[in-house]
């Protein structure tokens, strides 16, 4: 039976484990596994750009994520496993980690991928020419070497606790060839990685496709080499219904982000799984802090007060679509999550007294910027709306595709939006890279020193109850000064027809399931 990780296990656990190659143990079936056939995944949207080192749309990643392999996994129960690196070690002062890669890795162009492969990759994730989103999460890292071609040394600067989770960052962190990346188009042209599938094409809202590579070095526990299936098309349905429509009548096999308002007519249909629950991810109310009046924290803060977080998940999300973030970025049942939001109720005569002292006893009114692309991050917005008019915030709601929204929200072109990030492993994943001072995904324009001493202390510390006791400082620093107002976290839902086996929901969010995955005789 497939099985949902338990949502406990989203805190980092730090420990290595040694097992088969695949990330996770096979979903059991009475008659095994099949090879071939075609998997058909209906998908929210295209995806935005195909390099893995400049993405940060998780429709890339969802799409790629088994294109590429990275150093290190992290599996559906929550603990770092032998990706690339078949082992690793680290110096007793942690500031030098050497890993050891798999033999036998080809990237898919042929070649053999070596140590020289991964000196590249991390070499041009650091590079300001890059201009990498991830460039942050390597800044700590003085040096890499390869010192046989099978060998690699990483040295740090300080102590860098989020390394592993840094390495094991999907598309992120992938090894790519170098030959490829700097021939014309590139990876945005040519995704080329070690993963269990290569690339075909890409026809811009329509598909995407990926085929089984019969050189992938991974393999089931009983010897047989993974993937099981041959190929995998991604037709894109930005119309959350639509989509769930055509997986009833089996125009697709797979949908993702079943929308809240299907779910439980889905859990319903014979020939219909459901798959998910809570997820590592949040959604807030993202804030331009630079801009007047958000720029004043008494406002930020009347906002706060002012919504109804209940109401959102129960009209919005159908009951079914999220969680109450009752702490703050990082979702209830972490370890590291706060246990108390101090706007635990709905206070609208505190929120008018806090506008009247930033100088707005009448209110005002601001453009209200959202995406029309995702049902979670578009049907909250008219709710929000009429909750902070209670308080005399009048919104005005601006809708884009997120073809077009996104690259706005990276460009800081915006007031006020939903948004938010998923796929988090470490707690820094949550507090570093939205908030610090200057981070490349800081899209706030938030900055506050003493929260940025917390989270770079953090960094430079293995134990998890000192780095707990950091981080909830730091999100208390957060819910004070409100550079995001805290709404829900999502619970992530993918479905399947009832042929489809094998398929594992990540706790955060990969589509790493899809190497196991397989389709039964109907």
């Amino acid at each position: 039976m497939r099985k949902l990780a338990l949502f406990v296990v989203l805190g980092l656990l730090v420990s290595i484990g040694f097992q088969p190659a695949g990330l996770g143990p096979a979903a059991a079936q009475s008659t095994g596994p099949r090879y071939g056939g075609t998997l058909r995944a209906g998908m929210q949207t295209d995806p935005v750009g195909l390099d893995p080192h400049l993405a940060t749309a998780t429709a890339t990643r969802n799409m790629l994520e088994n294109v590429y392999d990275t150093l290190v996994f992290y599996s559906a129960n929550g603990r770092f496993t032998p990706g690339l690196a078949e082992s690793w070690t680290t110096a007793q002062d942690g500031l030098t980690w050497t890993f050891i890669l798999r033999r036998n890795v080809k990237f898919h162009n042929g070649r053999p991928m070596t140590a020289e492969d991964v000196v590249y990759t991390i070499t041009r994730i650091k590079d300001p020419r890059t201009r990498s989103p991830r460039a942050g999460d390597f800044a700590d890292v003085d040096s890499v070497t390869a010192t046989d071609p099978y060998t690699v040394v990483f040295k740090l600067k300080k102590s860098f606790a989020p390394l592993l989770a840094k390495l094991s960052g999907s598309i992120s962190a992938a090894i790519v060839p170098k030959e490829v990346v700097e021939s014309p188009g590139g990876l945005n042209e040519n995704p080329t990685g070690t993963g269990p599938f290569r690339f075909v094409g890409y026809t811009p809202q329509q598909r995407l496709t990926i085929v089984r590579n019969g050189d992938f070095w991974g393999f089931d526990e009983t010897g047989r080499r993974l993937p099981y299936l041959d190929r995998i098309e991604f037709v894109f349905f930005p119309d959350a219904v639509a989509r769930a429509t055509a997986l009833r009548t089996g125009s697709v096999d797979f949908i993702e982000y079943v929308p809240s308002s299907e779910v439980r007519s889905l859990r319903a249909d014979p020939n219909v799984e459901v798959l998910g629950g809570p997820s590592a991810n949040f959604r807030t109310i993202y804030i331009n802090n630079a801009v007047a009046p958000f720029n004043n924290v008494k406002v930020r803060q009347a906002m706060a007060w002012a919504i109804n977080r209940k109401e959102i998940i129960d009209t919005a999300l159908f009951g079914v679509g999220g969680i109450d973030a009752t702490g703050h970025v990082i979702p209830p049942g972490n370890f590291f999550a706060l246990t108390r939001n101090v706007y635990d109720k709905v206070d609208l005569d505190r929120a008018k007294r806090l506008l009247a002292e930033a100088g707005h006893p009448n209110g005002f009114e601001a453009d209200f910027y959202v995406t029309s692309t995702y049902d979670f991050l578009r049907t909250p917005a008219e709710i929000i709306q009429a909750q902070l008019a209670k308080a005399g915030i009048r919104l005005r709601i601006v809708a884009a595709d997120w073809s077009v929204y996104l690259p706005t929200i990276f460009a800081k072109r915006y007031t006020l939006t939903i948004l938010g990030t998923s796929g988090q492993v470490d707690p820094d994943d949550y507090l570093f890279n939205n908030f610090r001072t200057g981070d490349a995904r800081n899209y706030i324009n938030f900055s506050d020193p003493q929260f940025d001493k917390l989270v770079e202390e953090a960094q430079t510390i293995a134990n998890e109850a000192q780095r707990k006791r950091l981080y909830e400082q730091a999100q208390m620093r957060l819910q004070e000064l409100v550079p995001m107002v805290m709404l829900f976290h999502s619970t992530t839902y993918e479905a399947v027809r009832k042929n489809v086996q094998g398929f594992e929901h990540w706790p955060n969010q990969s589509y790493y399931g899809m190497r196991r995955t397989w389709i039964a005789p109907r």
